[in-house]
């Protein structure tokens, strides 16, 4: 199964050291999300200050990014 990082980005990196392994990219995006909402809820201050999700497989490719500041 493939491994994803989920980092939390805006001008600098918050790096995700461990991942997850996922079935596929659509998975990794959801729990993107998941995590996002998670985040916000624990750290409401992080809105509105263009802090998004970024999630790369184990190459370090891109897959998406889910931003902050359009989840509710």
């Amino acid at each position: 199964m493939p491994r994803y990082h989920f980092d939390l980005v805006d001008s600098e990196t918050v790096a995700d050291e461990g991942g997850a392994e996922l079935p596929d990219d659509i998975v990794a995006l959801d729990v993107a999300e998941e995590i996002a909402k998670r985040l916000l809820a624990e750290r409401p201050e992080l809105r509105n200050r263009h802090f998004s999700i970024l999630v790369t497989n184990q190459q370090g490719e891109e897959i998406g990014k889910v931003p902050l500041d359009v989840l509710h």
